[in-house]
């Protein structure tokens, strides 16, 4: 039970997917792509029918449909890699009213914390260029050359934040995300809001603006 804000129930902390559920990457993909694709080959392309489909899969993928030129693909994959991490990064959006939600999750003085596929360099730049980083009191990001594992991401943050897994939820879109965090006790729910959120197998939240009185709910039993 909290010691001050409203007074109901809650959760100690909530960790998000930085990378699906508070940013919306999908014009900076889209940039991405087409200038990476002008600049090696000089002829302009349309990436908007591949977004929600590639968005969130490996550059080389997308880029192996727009080109036959498998030379011209790869090193326009590096070209996205160094334009998502630089120009790209101001066409990233924060999903409608998260940051209302995140404002009004701090007054309950819930701990917020964020993790990403991303390496720590880039994650914190999506941070701080779309003012989410003021809201968390932690980012665990992927270490350089080590494979995505929300696990153990989850877990830096919990330790950090001094919180037991069973006090703690995680929103995110991606179920094997949810699968492998709900394995350590955190309470998982989906970011229905999320494009391409799957929201079979975990208790769906519409949107930001519900995700308070939506935990306030489940915490006290009303599910």
């Amino acid at each position: 039970m909290p010691l001050a804000g409203s007074g109901k129930p809650r959760p100690r902390a909530i960790v998000f997917d930085l990378d699906r559920a508070l940013i919306d990457p999908r014009p900076a993909w889209r940039y991405a792509v087409e200038e990476a694709v002008v600049s090696v080959t000089g002829r302009p392309v349309q990436a908007a029918a591949l977004v929600e489909e590639y968005h969130t899969r490996p550059f080389r993928h997308a880029l192996q449909v727009l080109l036959a030129d498998q030379a011209q693909a790869g090193r326009c994959e590096q070209l996205c890699r160094e334009m998502y991490g630089r120009s790209a990064m101001k066409r990233l959006l924060v999903h409608d009213g998260a940051g209302m939600a995140m404002d009004a999750l701090r007054g309950e003085l819930i701990d917020l914390a964020a993790i990403s596929r991303l390496p720590h360099a880039i994650a914190i730049k999506q941070a701080q260029s779309t003012g989410l980083d003021r809201f968390l009191a932690i980012l665990a990001a992927t270490p350089d050359g080590e494979p995505w594992d929300p696990s153990s991401r989850l877990a830096a943050c919990l330790r950090f934040l001094e919180c037991r897994s069973e006090e703690s939820a995680f929103v995110s879109p991606e179920p094997r995300d949810r699968d492998r965090v709900a394995a350590l006790g955190a309470h998982v729910f989906c970011s229905a809001w999320s494009p391409g959120a799957e929201v079979a197998g975990s208790p769906s939240i519409a949107s930001p603006r519900d995700i308070l009185p939506y935990l306030q709910r489940w915490w006290a039993g009303n599910r």
